[in-house]
């Protein structure tokens, strides 16, 4: 894999960095919350043959800085962009990263072409439907687990949990992978405080005022609570589409790969 160019965005109080690769329309790759660029290089080593595809770094995670202060995620999205050079992109999104790239897409559509979202987390239901709410109970039992371990200081336990509910479909050796980078990504999980500002009121109440195009992923191995997440925002949403697949999880680039890409060519190619 070619790296055509990286570098750091210059933010206040810090910097984030980013990688470019290929040629062509620009796709701009936002990790899962818990991830760094690494997450993406099996997705840019086939999307680099048509696109010029941009990956970065939030704050606390990677190889950008750490936040000592309150910083807007869509301002920290907005550096990248004019740091790298792209003035028009589609978003493509995994679970947080898709909530930050609906909110930028809300805030700025003039720069956004498209926005893929994948396995997109947004937390709370806001005025949840009772299949809702059991979904999101379920999600608390594991959100508790994670927290115990994190009393006990037992971060390697904490993120095995964490990645085995949301992956259960990723083969051994990608179950490690994402392991050791929630674990080096961690001080998201043991910081006092995020510090990460987001769109206000958030995207998740306002779906229906984006009238970007949005192409949705759903794993059928995921989370109750992200599916219908999934179908809140395919309804929601002006110009949404819905994409199943039954055997994808979380992280359909690992668990299911042959349906992620289809379901990103075809989104970029509309």
């Amino acid at each position: 894999m070619r790296t055509v160019a990286e570098g750091f965005a210059e933010v206040p109080d810090g910097y984030l960095y980013y990688r470019q690769h290929g040629h062509g329309p620009d796709v701009v790759l936002l990790n899962a919350g818990l991830a760094d660029v690494r997450m993406w290089d099996t997705t840019v080593a086939w999307l680099a043959d048509i696109a010029r595809v941009t990956t970065w770094d939030y704050r606390d995670t990677g190889l950008s800085s750490w936040s000592s202060r309150p910083y807007r995620e869509i301002d920290d999205l907005e550096a990248v962009l004019d740091a790298a050079g792209v003035a028009r992109a589609t978003l493509l999104g995994a679970s947080d990263g898709g909530r930050q790239a609906l909110a930028f897409a809300h805030r700025h559509p003039g720069r956004v072409v498209k926005v893929c979202v994948v396995g997109g987390s947004f937390g709370e239901f806001p005025d949840p439907a009772p299949r809702e709410t059991a979904a999101r109970q379920q999600m608390r039992k594991v959100f508790d687990e994670v927290e115990r371990h994190l009393r006990n200081q037992d971060i390697l336990a904490a993120s095995t949990v964490d990645v085995d509910a949301w992956s259960p479909a990723v083969n051994a050796a990608d179950r490690r992978r994402l392991i050791g980078w929630h674990v080096a990504n961690s001080r998201v999980l043991t910081m006092p405080q995020y510090h990460g500002v987001e769109l206000d009121p958030p995207v998740k109440t306002r779906f229906a005022e984006i009238d970007t195009p949005i192409a949705v992923f759903a794993g059928g191995r995921d989370f109750e609570g992200t599916r219908l997440w999934a179908a809140r925002l395919a309804d929601q949403a002006p110009q949404a589409s819905l994409f199943v697949a039954p055997d994808a999880d979380h992280f359909p680039m690992f668990s299911d790969p042959t349906r992620f890409e289809r379901f990103v060519r075809e989104a970029i190619a509309d």
